[in-house]
């Protein structure tokens, strides 16, 4: 019963973040979704506090993927399910750093102009964002790979491999310049990031689609 609560919780905290993310780009605003990223959202946008709401959220949601992992060793060993689990916390702490310490400035010419407060929130923030997306890449890659080689069947054993493929290309996708073969030229760090957060919110989908089959009741 336990374990269908915290998977219940999960799921929920995945929809709901999206749908908070979304919401946070709405009202009127000057900023661009393509140009502008997504913490400046959260600092400047009128809804930006359901951007906050989403990352709060999704940090629930990893922490009970994370729990569900561990508790019904998902990942066929105990320590690969700690590994997994704790990487999942730390992605989740760099959600709470990022909810907790807004963005004060959009570039460095910005930030060098204002005071320490203002830097060291600064500092936390980007701690915070380097957190998250680098554990994230690096569990929905290490999950992923565990499942393909060790799942049964070969159903499950596709569904890890495309987990495993997330996270670098989440990478990518955030730190290539693909946006310029499709004709965006100078506009394209907001798109990037989003892009490469869609890759990280179908990995987690799909990862948690994986360890809510593992469940025997289920």
């Amino acid at each position: 019963m336990h374990a269908r609560i915290t998977i219940a919780i999960a799921w929920l905290a995945l929809f709901a973040a999206l749908a908070a993310f979304v919401i946070g780009h709405l009202g009127p605003h000057s900023l661009s979704w393509m140009r502008n990223q997504v913490s400046t959202y959260a600092a400047q946008a009128p809804n930006g506090d359901w951007i906050t709401a989403a990352m709060l959220l999704t940090a629930l949601c990893l922490l009970c993927l994370g729990i569900s992992i561990s508790s019904r060793r998902a990942l066929g060993a105990d320590p690969l399910n700690q590994i997994v689990s704790m990487m999942l916390g730390v992605a989740a702490s760099g959600l709470l750093l990022l909810a907790c310490f807004k963005e004060t400035a959009i570039n460095m010419d910005q930030l060098r102009k204002m005071g320490f407060a203002a830097i060291r929130q600064q500092s936390f923030h980007d701690a915070g964002l380097l957190l998250f997306f680098y554990s994230s890449t690096a569990v929905l890659a290490i999950s992923g790979v565990i499942v393909a080689l060790r799942g049964p069947g070969w159903g499950r054993r596709m569904s890890a491999a495309i987990v495993a493929l997330t996270g670098p290309i989440a990478y990518l996708a955030l730190a290539s310049s693909w946006p310029k073969y499709f004709g965006f030229v100078d506009i394209n760090a907001g798109i990037k990031q989003r892009g490469a957060f869609l890759s990280l919110w179908i990995g987690a989908l799909l990862l948690l689609t994986l360890v809510t089959k593992k469940d025997p009741s289920s």
